[in-house]
């Protein structure tokens, strides 16, 4: 019989990687992690069969994970997060008090009152280019600011500083 304290394990791993990736499904996100793992270990679980098309037959593929132990899929896991953690911290390195006053300043030329530039405000706001810096580079992120209407940076800072 398995630990069963490797529940509760795999499931905390699959939940902070699931929440860093929250518009994919969950079966897709099992779905690309098994796919991750089976390219990262000689093809691990892919089974090549053949399906008959009209008269041809064709080659396809699936993944197989039914015999996949429980303490490799969570070395996996721990390792997969640890990168997304590293990447996180990689980020935060570019996110600094240039970026963020840069970003102040266009809140406040949009008729932002610099009182309401609390250090609440400004963790929200570190937060929000973390999650943001996913799809898009800091820089990318500033420089669409920068292209903002007066009415999209006061959205903005308006859900900036209900973020979290």
């Amino acid at each position: 019989m398995g630990d069963p304290k490797r529940i509760k394990r795999i499931l905390t791993l699959l939940h902070q990687i699931w929440e860093h990736q929250p518009d994919v499904r969950f079966n897709q996100l099992v779905s690309n992690l098994q796919s991750l793992y089976s390219q990262d270990n000689n093809s691990y679980g892919r089974r090549e069969v053949y399906t008959k098309n009209s008269i041809n037959l064709e080659k396809t593929s699936y993944l197989d994970f039914f015999y996949f132990e429980d303490d490799k899929w969570e070395e996996f896991l721990a390792s997969y997060w640890s990168s997304i953690e590293q990447e996180i911290m990689l980020r935060r390195v570019e996110i600094n008090e240039d970026v963020l006053a840069e970003v102040i300043g266009l809140f406040i030329h949009a008729g932002i009152a610099s009182e309401q530039i609390t250090d609440a405000f400004k963790e929200n706001l570190k937060a929000f280019f973390i999650k943001e810096s996913r799809w898009l580079t800091v820089e990318a992120i500033v420089k669409l600011i920068r292209n903002f209407t007066k009415n999209e940076r006061q959205e903005l800072f308006e859900k900036v500083k209900r973020y979290l």
